[in-house]
């Protein structure tokens, strides 16, 4: 009988994983978002929280256009995403997707503010621009500690 320690079978479950490191890396990693959950009074949570994403993106970026195609596409009647509209959760859940969208926009947001800056040269825009990256804010601290 052989004899192992445990520095020798951390090793080969080391070696082990080093040769199945390929065949893991094929397999999907589970995403614990995608898990259902459950919202209170809404049978089809999946669809509602598709209405939600949809309703809380900007009208000129929605696809479809508008609510009745929506309501097809996703196979719900047009009265029901009336009715979800008014379930407690909705207007939370809109306000949180649309802050969402606000964040994930901030950096093309700055750059569109930075070619504004670059093509017209507008003072306010400039100043925007420096107080966002903290620049003004620090100036106006020292201006104000030197009239004290």
């Amino acid at each position: 009988m052989q004899k192992t320690n445990a520095k020798t079978r951390t090793n080969s479950k080391v070696e082990e994983s080093k040769n199945n490191s390929d065949e893991k890396s094929l397999l999907p990693t589970p995403i614990y978002s995608d898990s259902p959950i459950a919202i209170s009074g809404i049978k089809h949570v999946t669809e509602f929280i598709q209405f939600v994403n949809w309703f809380a993106t900007p009208g000129q970026f929605r696809e479809p256009e508008n609510q009745k195609e929506f309501a097809e596409q996703i196979g719900v009647a047009q009265d029901t995403l009336t009715d979800w509209k008014k379930h407690p959760k909705f207007w939370p859940l809109v306000y949180s997707s649309m802050s969402q969208w606000i964040k994930e926009k901030i950096p093309d947001a700055i750059g569109g503010l930075y070619n504004n800056i670059m093509e017209k040269g507008s003072a306010g825009a400039v100043e925007l621009f420096l107080r966002l990256g903290g620049i003004n804010n620090q100036n106006n601290k020292k201006s104000k500690k030197s009239k004290n």
